[in-house]
Order: C-alpha cells, then sequence, then structure tokens
C-alpha cells in the first residue's frame, strides 16, 4: 500500500465521522510516514492546518494507522507504548477487541497489536451496550501463563512473545532494534565491540541482563542493538536469555533498521558488575576500623556469580550489606557492649542452635549461600522458597479456611481477600499445617535412610515421633520430647488446627487406638518426602510419601494423591534455572511408565487433572480453570486440583497464583499453603511477594529448617561435613 491511498481511506473515515463538526478536520499530509504497524496518518483541523490557529489545535493531536496488510483503520494511541484500537463511527455497531493483558502490559504499541494476541471480540450495538462475544480463532494463549520465563525487560519480552508466535520474525526484529544487551566484558575494558567477536565462528555471544551474564563475570559493556549492528560485519548474534540463545543474523538487524531506525537514543557505557565496584573494599576496610577488628572481611568470592546462576542479579544493595554484615559478624564473636543497629540494616538475620536459642547469620537474599552442596537434583534456593511459600500460603488462606466464597466476597468485597488478614492475633502468623510441615520435615531429618537408605522402611517411627513433638507444643505432654524446634516458644502457640487430624496425631502419644483419618491432611507428607531424593542415593520419594502420609492416613486414594504430589515437587524443586511448570509436569508424572501408577485411584487421580489443569498445548487456547468449580474443596482429589487450577497459567505470577488458591469455598489454608509452595519452588525466595515475606512470622526459621532439609538430603550433606554439630542438632529419631 502506498501513502496515497492509506490517506484516501483517513480521508473517507473523516467524512463519515466529521462532516457535521463545526471544526472541520483534514489529512496532515506532510507528516504522514510507514511505521511497523502500517500507515500513520495524523489529521487535525483546518483551521490549525491552513490558517495557523494554534487554539483550534486538537489536543492531544490525533491519527490513524491505516494497518498492513488488510488496511484496516485504528486509532493511534498518543500514550507511548499504547496499542491502536480499531476505528468506529458513532451510532453505528462495532466489535470491540479484546486483547490479552500481558501483551497490553508490554509497551510494545510501536509494533502493533498482534494478531495472535487478540482474545477475541465484544459485540456493542449503536447504543454502545455489549450484546455478545466471539472468539479469536487464531488466538495463542500467552508465554507467561503458559509459564515461560516472567522476562525482566523489553527485550526478553521481545523474545517471549516470539516464542509464543505473538510477533513474527520482523515484528521482533523491529523491536529488537530498540533494545539493549550486555558483553562480558573485563571491568577496566574500553576495547571496541569486535574485540569480543568470536571470528571462527562469526559468532558474538551478548546478554538480555547482568543477571544472565555468566557467574564467573567481572565486568560488562551495555549497547544498543543498533550500535552493536554497526561495529559487526555479517556474522550471528547469539543473544542469552538466560534460559535460551536466540540467534540473529546481523544482516537481519541492519536491514530491519534501515526501514525502521532506532527511535531511542543510542547506547554505551562500560564498567565492573555491582560485586567488583570499588567502594565495597572501602566499605569493608572502613566497617572493620569502625568496628576494631584486625582484617576486613570483604565479599564472599562467588557469591554474585552463585546468584546468577541460579537466575538472581546480586544488587549493589545487597553486596554493600553484604559486606557489612561479615564484618559485623566477625565482630560478634567477641562480647559487644554498645548500640548495634536493627539486623537488617547491617545485613544480618538470625539462626538457630541445636538448644533453640539464636544467633547472627549473614543475610543472602534467598539468592546463594555459603555451604559447601552439590546441588545433584534440587536447588537450594528453590526448597527455600517452597517452605516460605507454603507458609505464606496457609497465613494467607487461615483468614478465610473454610469460609463460601460467597462469605469471604460479603466480608472483603467482590475480589475476595486481596493480601493478609487476621486470623488468629495479628496477620502473617504461622498456621498449623505450617507448623505441622516443620515439624514432619524434623522427623525426615530425624530419620536413618540418609545414611542407610535400606532402612527407609524405619522412617514412619521418625514420622510418628515427629507428629507426637508436635502434639507436644499443642498441650498433650510427650515425655521423649527433644529437638531444637521444641525449644522455640513460639511454636507453642495454638492456631486451631483440623480437629480430626489433631485426634489422629494425638492419639500417638495418648496410646489411644488411631481414628480412621482420611482428607487432604495427608497431602502434607508430599514436600518432606520429595526432599528425601535430594541424592539420587537417598531413597525413592514415591516410598517415603506413602510412609509418612501413612502414619496417620490409611486411605488408599489419599496416599496416592501424596505420591502424585511429591512426584510434581520433585520436577518443582529441580536445580534447572527454569523448570517446566505444573500444568506440563502433572501430565509427565501421569506419563510415566510406573506400575504403582495403575488403579481406580490413579483413574481418580487422571480425571482431576483432566479437568482442574488447563494444557496450553492444546488449540483452541484454554483460559484460566475456576477454582470454585473444581470439586467441593474438602476431599483430597479436590483440594488437590483447586491448588493445580489456582496455579496453572500464573506461574510467572506469584500473588495472583496465591489470592486465587485461596478464594474459594473449602480449605483455603491447605490449598493456600500446596500452591505456595508450588510457587515458592518456582520463584525461589526473590520472587515472593516482598510485603508478604516480610510480614511473614518465623520466616527465619523456616529458612533455617528448609536449608538444613536441603543440606541433609544433597550428596555432599551436612551429617558428612559437621557431624558433631548435626547429631545434637538433629538426634536420630
Amino acid at each position: 500500500m502506498e501513502a496515497a491511498e492509506a490517506i484516501a481511506k483517513v480521508e473517507g473515515w473523516l467524512r463519515e465521522v466529521h462532516a457535521q463538526s463545526p471544526n472541520p478536520v483534514r489529512v496532515d499530509s506532510g507528516e504522514v510516514r510507514r511505521v511497523p504497524e502500517g500507515w500513520f496518518v495524523p489529521y487535525d483541523s483546518v483551521a490549525f492546518l491552513d490558517e495557523g490557529k494554534v487554539e483550534k489545535r486538537i489536543f492531544p493531536p490525533p491519527a490513524l494507522i491505516v494497518r498492513e496488510p488488510d488496511g484496516a483503520l485504528r486509532m493511534s494511541n498518543p500514550r507511548q507504548g499504547g496499542l491502536s484500537i480499531p476505528a468506529t463511527i458513532p451510532g453505528r455497531p462495532y466489535d470491540r477487541e479484546v486483547v490479552h493483558p500481558d501483551y497490553v502490559a508490554a509497551g510494545l504499541g510501536r509494533l502493533g497489536v498482534a494478531p495472535r494476541a487478540v482474545i477475541g471480540w465484544e459485540q456493542i450495538d449503536a447504543e454502545g451496550n455489549k450484546t455478545g462475544s466471539r472468539m479469536n480463532p487464531a488466538y495463542v494463549a500467552g508465554p507467561i501463563e503458559r509459564a515461560y520465563p516472567a522476562p525482566h525487560n523489553r527485550l526478553e519480552t521481545l523474545v517471549l512473545f516470539a516464542k509464543a508466535h505473538w510477533l513474527d520474525r520482523d515484528k521482533f526484529l523491529v523491536g529488537l532494534g530498540e533494545c539493549e544487551v550486555f558483553i562480558d566484558a573485563d571491568p577496566v575494558d574500553d576495547r571496541p565491540i569486535p574485540h569480543y567477536w568470536d571470528a571462527q565462528r562469526r559468532i558474538l555471544r551478548v546478554f538480555s541482563a547482568f543477571r544472565t551474564l555468566p557467574p564467573q563475570s567481572r565486568g560488562y559493556r551495555r549497547t544498543d542493538i543498533a550500535t552493536l549492528a554497526d561495529n559487526l560485519t555479517g556474522g550471528t548474534v547469539l543473544i542469552d536469555v538466560g534460559w535460551d540463545d536466540i540467534e540473529v543474523r546481523v544482516e537481519e538487524i541492519v536491514e530491519s533498521l534501515s526501514r525502521f531506525p532506532r527511535a531511542a537514543p543510542r547506547v554505551s557505557l562500560a564498567g565492573p558488575l555491582p560485586e567488583l565496584d570499588e567502594h565495597l573494599p572501602d566499605l569493608a576496610r572502613r566497617t572493620a576500623g569502625e568496628l576494631g577488628l584486625a582484617e576486613p572481611r570483604f565479599l564472599p568470592e562467588g557469591a554474585a556469580g552463585q546468584a546468577r546462576q541460579r537466575g538472581f542479579e546480586l544488587t549493589y544493595e545487597e553486596c554493600w550489606r553484604t559486606v557489612l554484615g561479615l564484618n559485623w559478624l566477625k565482630r560478634l564473636e567477641q562480647p559487644f557492649q554498645g548500640r548495634r543497629p536493627p539486623a537488617a540494616e547491617i545485613g544480618l538475620t538470625f539462626r538457630y542452635r541445636a538448644d533453640g536459642t539464636t544467633c547472627p547469620a549473614l543475610q543472602t537474599h534467598g539468592k546463594y549461600h555459603l555451604e559447601q552442596a552439590d546441588e545433584v537434583r534440587y536447588g537450594w534456593h528453590r526448597v527455600l522458597g517452597a517452605y516460605v511459600g507454603f507458609a505464606i500460603g496457609e497465613a494467607l488462606g487461615s483468614a478465610v479456611d473454610t469460609l463460601s466464597l460467597a462469605a469471604i466476597r460479603e466480608q472483603f468485597g467482590p475480589r475476595g481477600l486481596a493480601g493478609y488478614a487476621r486470623a488468629y492475633d495479628r496477620v502473617g502468623q504461622l498456621g498449623p499445617l505450617t507448623q505441622q510441615l516443620l515439624f514432619l520435615t524434623e522427623g525426615a531429618i530425624r530419620g536413618p535412610h540418609r545414611e542407610a537408605p535400606d532402612e527407609e522402611h524405619r522412617l514412619p517411627k521418625a514420622i510418628a515421633n515427629a507428629w507426637r513433638r508436635w502434639v507436644h507444643t499443642q498441650g498433650i505432654p510427650f515425655a521423649k520430647g527433644d529437638g531444637w524446634l521444641l525449644r522455640v516458644p513460639s511454636l507453642y502457640d495454638r492456631r486451631r488446627p483440623d480437629p480430626a487430624e489433631f485426634a489422629a496425631a494425638s492419639s500417638l502419644v495418648l496410646g489411644t487406638p488411631m481414628p480412621r483419618l482420611t482428607g487432604p491432611g495427608a497431602l502434607l507428607a508430599a514436600l518432606p518426602a520429595a526432599l528425601t531424593q535430594a541424592d539420587s542415593e537417598t531413597g525413592s520419594a514415591r516410598r517415603a510419601a506413602r510412609l509418612i502420609a501413612g502414619v496417620t492416613h490409611r486411605d488408599e486414594t489419599d496416599l496416592a494423591a501424596t505420591v502424585f504430589l511429591a512426584k510434581v515437587f520433585q520436577h518443582a524443586l529441580a536445580k534447572d534455572r527454569d523448570g517446566l511448570p505444573p500444568w506440563v509436569t502433572t501430565r509427565r508424572v501421569l506419563d510415566e511408565d510406573d506400575p504403582g501408577q495403575q488403579g481406580p485411584e490413579w483413574d481418580a487421580i487422571r480425571e482431576m487433572v483432566r479437568e482442574a489443569v488447563p494444557d496450553y498445548h492444546a488449540e483452541p487456547a484454554p483460559g484460566l480453570r475456576t477454582v470454585e468449580q473444581i470439586g467441593d474443596g474438602y476431599s483430597t482429589l479436590s483440594v488437590l486440583g483447586r491448588v493445580f487450577a489456582a496455579v496453572s497459567g500464573c506461574e510467572n505470577k506469584p500473588e495472583k497464583a496465591l489470592l486465587r488458591a485461596v478464594n474459594h469455598s473449602g480449605r483455603s489454608g491447605l490449598t493456600g499453603a500446596l500452591a505456595g509452595a508450588l510457587i515458592g519452588a518456582r520463584s525461589g525466595l526473590p520472587g515472593l511477594p516482598e510485603e508478604w515475606v516480610a510480614a511473614l512470622e518465623l520466616r527465619e526459621l523456616i529458612e533455617n529448617l528448609a536449608s538444613d532439609a536441603f543440606f541433609h538430603f544433597d550428596r555432599v550433606s551436612a551429617p558428612s561435613t559437621r557431624p558433631d554439630e548435626w547429631k545434637q542438632r538433629y538426634p536420630r529419631w
């Protein structure tokens, strides 16, 4: 389409819409230009354009887009990055476009609306009333709900949208011209870009962000794609976004920029990564001097690289606080009489000793650790995130546990619970399920099969004693109670556990016959069971799940569901930088050639997955499941189905997933907890809502126990690296 044809289309529309206007308008022909979406055709009042009457100018200046290749007329959005919308004629029916909210929020209006990101259309009559709707048969589910890794900048968003087939290659290249990349460089390097060129392979490897740079990186060159292309002659740019490498030929970039030059200013910066900032050693020496230390403590080598390996950036502020924390830790090894600043201000947290007292510890922000570990199967940050996420989910759900959805909305408004609400004395307090999980995890650690896998059959004894220790905190004395958890006064708070589950656990202390217990409480066993197989030599998560859950539950459906969830957790905790989402792993687990996954119980699990878990590989693309419609919210498979329904499609939106998991009728505390564990495993501690993490009761204790469990079951295990401390901390049984 030529400019004249585009102008003619707009003039025809103007005649229909503005024919009777007291302020006649026309196309501003001198400003017509080609844009990625088609032709940009501005118009304004005749009085302004022809007579120069500024007071007659229309503001904001309007324009239409004549989209190519279909010639559709669309109203240009005056807001930078905003999307155009179909042009309409007043008094006539029209179809209102419904674009996926992730595309709307991306700020890619310059590229136009991607046809496959249009969910459908709402039919609007001449009076402006909605009369119906229709789906877009070409719509493709978004990459965020399909659980591609969440983007952190424009470049990563472009890559995601291209991977999801929302953007074609041409639009991707146009958008790429506005992006910036990082080159792994020496901190004081000012050599030109071609220096980093792999001449033999004719490839230049670049990175999308600080956090995607290699762990061993020390410095960076930050530049825009246009400047990059100016400095290269042919070959390929390989863009590392952390979870994939995107190949782009330099010729493609040059050709795209020739049609649509970069609009943003050019960028060329270089320097050290935050952990190598010259001010950090000065801070270490100054702090050591102020504290009277003979030698300063510097940022641990490899801490920032370990964070990048997990997909996190250790920010300059976090590096700063780490240096403060290390020097304060050294000083606090000796008696300190002065006023100590708040722990958070000097990079400290605390951990628990074997006697239940606390001692200062370095705050690592859930991004790195200083222990020796192989991380053979699981990632430490995922285990930490799972446990904290579990506690957050229950703390949210406890405020509405067993309420009907109608009652929740009556109390909190039409959108339901929007954050912590008081369930006990204050918001953010631990619920009974988190208390139980802590003791069950301690029981798994105290079992014998880490050192002797052939003694896995003795795990129930350790778990039964774990239940007895928890019951002891709830007012029924267990004479043989020991362990550091029993020495933490806050764990004695009573938080209204499920009566049937409490009765079953109490019978282990009282010596009375255990009541026949069925229900979703069995699912608590799944997370510690999965952890027992952190190393390939530590036993079977499937057997551990049955043994742990079997202490209180005997129903085969409950046990099968617990095994299934434990296997899903195995995928969720995997050390891979970007693991698969539950809507994929649930089906993979069921597709396993496992003779133990047969029978009516497993048929029921398969039916639950079909009902509750959308398959984003399917066409047409499914929407999010309605959590309230999955079962009754009380039976084991209903609770599990609601967990997966809440999380699937929201894996990259922790707050949304957690609120979906608690705003329904039934066991909101349990569904919130299990959903939180899945979400936390995916995001790690840094990805969970910061406000909810900060307000969580006993967060340090939860992190401490989760880390202990990880290091206990890892190949390089704590029992072998610090045996004396570990025997005191976790005595057998």
